[in-house]
């Protein structure tokens, strides 16, 4: 563990301590089990920026709130986070500077409603959690009882966009303003981003947003790049990586075939989720069909697991490369899964990221088997 958390651990205070930093009070129903008690996370803004592979695991601490509430002493050395859940799908996150003091009143849990007093920078980020939130349960609701059409959820992007946005013109030196920009998408998030005012980025949360930046300039020139290689005219960035056993394995090798290129990892949910049906249109198309698993981000110990564990039975490569390297820029990968159909000619198809059923529907087509 790191020897920063392992000290921030060591001042975590328990239930009515007077020393400690953050109050919390939770809703009526969450925390009051005796027996399990109440877990959160936490960790330094510092280390939770780094690379995957360098990142340290957020620690991890058990209280019994009394009556509800619970105290929490802040991290010493340095900008921190609190991940606290209040329900399945729904988590308060807090930030700290060494030192503060400040109480938090979460008040329900659907749609999740919380409000700070005591720091400037999370009673604001508490106001627009709240309304984006109301927002988010709008969304939610249409989806739920099938009312949801194109023109409603654009209405609902317009509104969620422009609550953080007259957030910043209003309040332009606020330390909460990087959290209202890590709220906003592609160009419009860069715009944002290059307008941030000196007092706003000596906010503890510049770190995030630094990292979202890069995040979202990847994303936009993957998402240009996409386009141009789904041409059906592009070749098929050849790569070689090793196989568990130490061969070296190609994609140049399986010239001829219709390969899906399967970029994963184990430590991605959806990725797993997705293997059943991968194995499905695999058992049914090989030989004519190959699949190439390309684990990314994934300690070897665990790629070398995860395919055992999940029975994966097509060729499976490991990436060595942080971040997935130069063949995840090759293909404009956006995000895991990401699934590439290429053809026997070499040439890519189809890029698709994300879980998406359609996938294999187009995979049907391509290979005119529908």
């Amino acid at each position: 563990m790191d020897k920063r958390l392992l000290a921030g651990l060591m001042l975590l205070a328990g239930a009515g301590s007077v020393s400690a930093d953050i109050t919390v009070n939770l809703p009526k129903g969450v925390g009051e089990n005796p027996e399990e008690g109440y877990s959160f996370e936490y960790g330094y803004i510092s280390d939770l920026v780094k690379p995957r592979m360098e990142r340290p695991q957020s620690a991890r601490d058990n209280v019994k709130p009394d009556k509800g509430r619970f105290v929490i002493k802040t991290l010493p050395d340095g900008p921190a986070q609190y991940v606290l859940p209040v329900s399945e799908r729904e988590y308060v996150v807090l930030y700290s500077n060494p030192g503060d003091t400040y109480t938090v009143n979460i008040d329900s849990i659907s749609p999740l409603s919380y409000s700070v007093t005591g720091s400037p920078m999370m009673a604001d980020i508490a106001r627009l959690d709240t309304e984006a939130g109301k927002i988010m349960n709008e969304f939610r609701e249409i989806s739920a009882n099938g009312t949801a059409t194109e023109e409603k959820i654009a209405k609902l992007q317009e509104k969620y966009s422009k609550l953080f946005h007259e957030y910043i013109d209003a309040n332009p030196k606020s330390e909460a303003v990087p959290f209202a920009v890590m709220h906003l998408e592609g160009e419009d998030f860069l715009k944002t981003y290059g307008e941030i005012t000196p007092e706003a980025a000596k906010s503890p949360l510049k770190l995030f947003l630094d990292r979202q930046k890069q995040y979202v300039e990847s994303m936009l020139e993957a998402e240009r790049r996409k386009v141009q290689l789904q041409s059906g005219t592009v070749d098929a960035p050849d790569f070689t990586f090793k196989t568990m056993e130490g061969k070296d394995v190609s994609l140049s090798d399986f010239r001829g075939k219709w390969v899906v290129i399967d970029f994963w990892g184990s430590w991605c949910p959806w990725c797993i989720k997705g293997f059943p049906a991968l194995k499905e249109a695999y058992a049914k198309y090989k030989p004519e069909l190959e699949v190439i698993g390309v684990a990314c981000s994934d300690p070897r110990e665990n790629w070398e697991a995860a395919i055992k564990k999940y029975q994966l039975p097509w060729v499976n490569v490991y990436n060595p490369d942080e971040g997935g390297g130069q063949v995840v820029r090759d293909y404009a990968v956006e995000g895991f899964p990401t699934k590439v159909i290429v053809s026997p000619e070499g040439k890519i198809r189809n890029i698709t990221s994300g879980e998406n059923p359609a996938f294999f529907e187009l995979l049907d087509e391509l290979m005119g088997k529908k």
